[in-house]
């Protein structure tokens, strides 16, 4: 909770408005840089300590290369969109316009009443809704991305006093809460969905919503929800894994009337009226695969989807040569570039991946003689076929662009390159890696393949020659049965 520094908005439509004016100047590229990145900070000293124990400390800061973070090269501009879509969401809230305060006051005195609504159309939120879809592989960084843009902002502000341009003083009694983060992580129906929002509500507030109205029906806690976020001034609604909004699993036991389908989640948005930003897996889009109104609204900012790490980025450099702290090694002789372009050959350009088997490699070899502590290529494959085997068939499904093989990428098959990367890709020298989508992708203008497409697809790959004669016992390299 912090007292507002108020800054006076050169924008004459945003002027005068406390909300807006907290939250003070955005900051510059240069500015966000800095104050984002988390270096690596070696903190051990051995000195004194007995050499035979010096690995294990050593390792005890190789774990902590899991808290540095290289800032990518999409973060500005998403900071620079969430930061105005919270502003403009404020726009039609000013606090010291006298109708909205006779609103925010109707709210607070029975903001837990759902069959008072009739005055929040008085606000006409619906003519600034802002809304935005962010959606990546699993392990790109989004979530973290979004997070520490967040912590960028100040999360409660509290107004007592406030000077407009003209000089004029206003006394405001008004707790100010600039965003709401929501994570989704199981598919238990709409009223689980709303009852989630409270939660995070109850979390900045301090209050017990979730408690109060755990018996309330979904249309009702829709109200309730809608009126709180207007009654705690709520800049931005971020809802994270927001796959888990997409289809139902196959084992979930709902009825039509409590699945987050595609029309709840329209009808959520609509009647909302605040700013909301979706956060998620490509599976995100199979909320948008059969109707556009739902994918207009929550992309009415936009939408950012992010594929691979492109390998010649500047951020898949800067966050390598972060991960790779080689001064902690005896022996290092394998240069930086080339640990690059072979993370991410195996790595896929996932940085959640990159991350483990960099820090796994480290620790590895700390446990070998020091000539022999050198992360090179070949303790880089030593390491990810010994511990990271088990995701070798997404992975080689990725680089070889087989997204119908996995449930999870087959939203994939509706992407594109937003720009060319042929000349890129013919500079990553195993070929198996040529259809690997890299970078910040669209959503592609061809005919998009069906789900019965995507299951001829896949009974093909079942009817494989190697397959069938394998089920009948017999191995192609070998030719005789087995």
């Amino acid at each position: 909770m912090s007292q507002p520094n108020y800054y006076m908005h050169p924008n004459r439509q945003y002027r005068d408005n406390p909300f807006i004016e907290a939250l003070g100047q955005p900051l510059t590229m240069q500015q966000f840089y800095a104050v984002s990145e988390f270096p690596f900070i070696n903190n051990v000293d051995l000195t004194g300590v007995d050499a035979s124990l010096h690995g294990y400390y050593i390792r005890t800061q190789i774990d902590q290369l899991n808290d540095v973070y290289a800032v990518q090269d999409e973060a500005f501009r998403l900071y620079d969109v969430m930061r105005r879509m919270i502003e403009a969401g404020y726009d039609k809230r000013n606090p010291l316009r006298t109708d909205i305060r006779r609103i925010l006051t109707a709210i607070d005195r029975d903001k837990t009443n759902p069959n008072q609504v009739a005055y929040l159309s008085g606000l006409d939120l619906y003519s600034v809704l802002q809304s935005y879809l962010l959606v990546g592989l699993s392990g790109r960084g989004k979530s973290f991305m979004v997070r520490r843009i967040l912590k960028l902002f100040d999360q409660v502000i509290e107004h007592l006093n406030y000077t407009d341009h003209k000089g004029q003083e206003h006394t405001l009694d008004q707790s100010q809460v600039t965003y709401l983060y929501v994570e989704i992580h199981e598919r238990r129906g709409q009223k689980a969905l709303l009852l989630n929002m409270l939660e995070a509500l109850d979390e900045v507030t301090g209050q017990a919503y979730t408690y109060e109205h755990r018996n309330r029906s979904v249309n009702e806690l829709i109200t309730i929800v809608r009126k709180l976020l207007i009654g705690h001034s709520v800049g931005l609604v971020v809802v994270d894994e927001a796959q888990n909004l997409a289809k139902s699993s196959r084992n979930e036991v709902l009825s039509i009337n409590e699945k987050t389908s595609i029309k709840f989640v329209e009808e959520l948005f609509n009647r909302v009226g605040v700013p909301i930003m979706l956060v998620g897996t490509f599976a995100t889009l199979a909320l948008f695969e059969r109707e556009t109104t739902i994918g207009r609204r929550v992309t009415k900012n936009g939408s950012m989807l992010l594929a691979s790490c492109d390998s010649n980025s500047s951020f898949w450099n800067r966050f390598i040569r972060l991960l790779c702290q080689t001064q902690l090694l005896k022996n290092q002789s394998t240069p930086v570039d080339i640990l690059c372009r072979h993370i991410h050959y195996l790595s896929v350009g996932i940085p959640a991946i990159a991350s483990s088997l960099v820090r796994a490699t480290l620790a590895y070899l700390t446990f070998l003689a020091p000539q022999d502590q050198d992360l090179s290529i070949a303790a880089l494959d030593l390491v990810f076929n010994r511990e990271f085997r088990v995701l070798t068939p997404a992975l080689t499904a990725l680089r070889q662009g087989e997204y119908h093989k996995f449930e999870d990428f087959e939203p994939m098959l509706m992407l594109e390159s937003v720009a060319s990367h042929s000349d890129v890709m013919t500079q990553i020298t195993p070929p198996s890696a040529m259809n690997l989508i890299q970078g910040e992708v669209e959503l592609s203008d061809k005919p998009v393949s069906s789900q019965i497409e995507v299951q001829k697809r896949k009974k093909l790959d079942q009817l494989a020659p190697s397959v069938l004669l394998g089920q009948l016992g017999y191995n192609l390299d070998k030719a005789q049965p087995k």
